[in-house]
């Protein structure tokens, strides 16, 4: 040899460091995957008390409450029936009568929780 000291890495610590990045990377997925999935419920929750409010408003204006549509349309909703929230993914629908209304938020995935508004406020969640 020439007499200097080898340069670089060998094959044997590339694999090393690849398998602790592997590693690394598996432990770390799942706490990051149940984080996207509640901060996505947590959105959800927060356009159905935004809808739930709308829909006391329109309730006081029209003595009626009003399906996501006519919601949208008075001013009192950011989303119409069957549209879906950019933040959670969510899709929400609704019907309504004169003195009763459900929303329904659907989630986009299977794993995640449905959520279910009723005129009373309250909201009622089912998990998958």
């Amino acid at each position: 040899m020439n007499g200097r000291p080898p340069r670089g890495f060998t094959l044997v610590e590339m694999i090393v460091v690849i398998a602790v990045i592997a590693i690394l990377v598996a432990v770390a997925i799942r706490p990051l995957l149940r984080a996207r999935k509640s901060s996505e419920e947590s959105a959800a929750l927060q356009v159905l008390r935004s809808l739930r409010s709308g829909e006391v408003r329109h309730k006081t204006r029209h003595d009626l409450y009003g399906d996501l549509n006519s919601l949208k349309a008075s001013g009192d909703s950011p989303l119409g029936e069957n549209e879906t929230e950019r933040a959670s993914g969510y899709t929400f629908t609704s019907a309504s009568g004169e003195d009763v209304y459900t929303i329904v938020a659907m989630p986009p995935r299977t794993d995640m929780t449905t959520f279910t508004l009723v005129e009373s406020g309250t909201i009622y969640p089912t998990d998958p």
